[in-house]
């Protein structure tokens, strides 16, 4: 029995089919809101289940728990981001320091998803070892993990490493998507990277209502590219990953999921990725918790605030030691 063909419909027959205007479709195309959606040239081919993307501005209306990031001056962080940023020489040191973050960026990934890895176990692995103790799962997702960092580095740029073409803002539902696509290669290829199905509450929204996952992923992508973009870098990362924790999008490899989220949204601003190593992750648990319970980020974002400060002296440091 062969395997069944997708099969497509064009932006005019999805606009008639969800009572919407075809500048719209193509728009919603454009942001990545269609499900499964491939460009064809000026065109788009939008598969024929395609559910109708959310109105935003219905998602305006239940909105996630209201986030408050407490006051904070970033004077001293964006200071170092300026001063590595100015840098133009020797970007063999930036690659190898930032290369370097990699093995604490997933010990403490995996210890906050409840999974003992040590750092030298990490370091070890890319080092060319097989360590004792990791399973074939772990190290995939150590190899597609740096795989993922690197790809966003090099696209967004770092330091005296320039930029190169990539999407404002950087990330998208759709983007999402791939990058867990990317996680799980070699693990689980066949997935389709679908949302769990489940619901949850909105936290905030009419009395904590309840809502699929995959609608408060919507309502998380709209208050992303709609009202985060005019907040501090840092802020709205710390937004994207205390609401990917909360939701859970996949199910499986959240912790880390969520934290390169992240580290690709710093990324796209210019910083570092965020180093939460094994021995801070109860004060993460922590932090996230309070977000959770109250919307309050303050802690959090001091806690990513103060990682970001270290990674960025780090690479100035070793600037310093390759000299």
């Amino acid at each position: 029995m062969g395997m069944a063909t997708m099969q497509y419909m064009n932006v005019r027959t999805a606009a008639q089919k969800w009572g919407l205007t075809e500048r719209r479709v193509r728009i919603l195309c454009s942001e990545g809101r269609v499900d499964g959606v491939i460009r064809n040239g000026w065109g788009w081919n939008i598969p024929i289940g395609a559910p109708k993307p959310q109105d935003g501005r219905r998602l305006r209306r239940i909105k996630n728990i209201g986030l408050r990031p407490g006051a904070a001056n970033y004077a001293a962080l964006d200071g170092l981001k300026e001063t590595f940023s100015v840098q133009k020489d020797d970007q063999g040191y930036v690659v190898r320091t930032f290369r370097s973050l990699f093995p604490p960026f997933l010990s403490g990934s995996f210890c906050f998803d409840g999974v003992d890895i040590s750092l030298r176990q990490v370091e070890s692995l890319f080092e060319g070892g097989f360590p004792a103790g990791l399973t074939q799962t772990q190290m995939l997702l150590c190899f597609n993990t740096r795989t993922i960092l690197l790809r966003a580095m090099q696209e967004t740029g770092l330091g005296p490493i320039l930029a190169g073409p990539h999407d404002e803002p950087y990330l998208s539902e759709r983007k999402l998507k791939r990058l867990y696509r990317t996680l799980l290669s070699g693990i689980d290829d066949l997935s389709l990277c679908e949302y769990r199905k489940a619901s949850i509450p909105a936290g905030g929204a009419g009395g904590y209502k309840v809502f699929p996952v995959s609608q408060q992923m919507a309502i998380l992508m709209y208050q992303y590219e709609k009202e985060w973009q005019s907040l501090h870098p840092l802020i709205r990362s710390s937004f994207l990953f205390g609401e990917l924790m909360r939701i859970r999008p996949f199910g499986s490899f959240d912790g880390l999921f969520a934290l390169i989220a992240m580290g690709c949204e710093l990324l796209s601003a210019g910083y570092p990725v965020e180093v939460i190593p094994a021995e801070r992750i109860p004060e993460l648990r922590a932090d996230l918790s309070l977000t959770q319970k109250r919307g309050n980020y303050q802690n959090l974002i001091a806690l990513f605030e103060s990682s970001l400060e270290r990674s960025l002296q780090l690479l100035m440091r070793k600037k310093e030691e390759h000299v």
